[in-house]
């Protein structure tokens, strides 16, 4: 953590003082000092965790010291992006001369297309009423 814990006393007095001033005014004396001890405890909370950050990125600064002068041996995984391809050249001819001396099969021991066929919708044109009013009355229970 950077600083010490009197930077928050600090911090959160000086809020509660600020908060005191602007509100005694406006409101009763209990209203003014509730408001006070909550902007005291607010900003003391808030400032520990502002502390925190800036404690972590000074750790991360010195931790990590960069040096200008020294060249890595390797450069960094991931730093480099190789755009060339590899050469597969025989290894697509070899396919190429393969397929071409393969028997062709015939196309009668190929399967053949078939459509899809479907059953028909077929509608119901006699339909008892009293049914239809029962499934209704299921349907908007539901």
């Amino acid at each position: 953590m950077f600083g010490t814990i009197r930077i928050n006393f600090i911090v959160a007095a000086l809020a509660a003082v600020l908060t005191f001033a602007l509100s005694i005014s406006n409101n009763l004396l209990l209203t003014t000092c509730l408001r006070s001890l909550y902007s005291f405890i607010i900003l003391f909370v808030l400032s520990f965790v502002f502390r925190w950050v800036v404690g972590f990125m000074i750790h991360l600064d010195n931790a990590n010291p960069k040096h200008v002068n020294e060249e890595p041996a390797q450069p960094a995984v991931g730093q480099t992006l190789d755009l060339t391809t590899p050469d597969e050249d025989a290894e697509t001819r070899e396919l190429l001369k393969a397929n071409m001396n393969a028997v062709p099969s015939s196309p009668a021991n190929d399967t053949q297309f078939s459509p899809l066929n479907p059953p028909k919708l077929v509608s119901k044109n006699n339909l008892d009423p009293e049914q239809l009013a029962g499934a209704l009355r299921r349907l908007s229970e539901d």
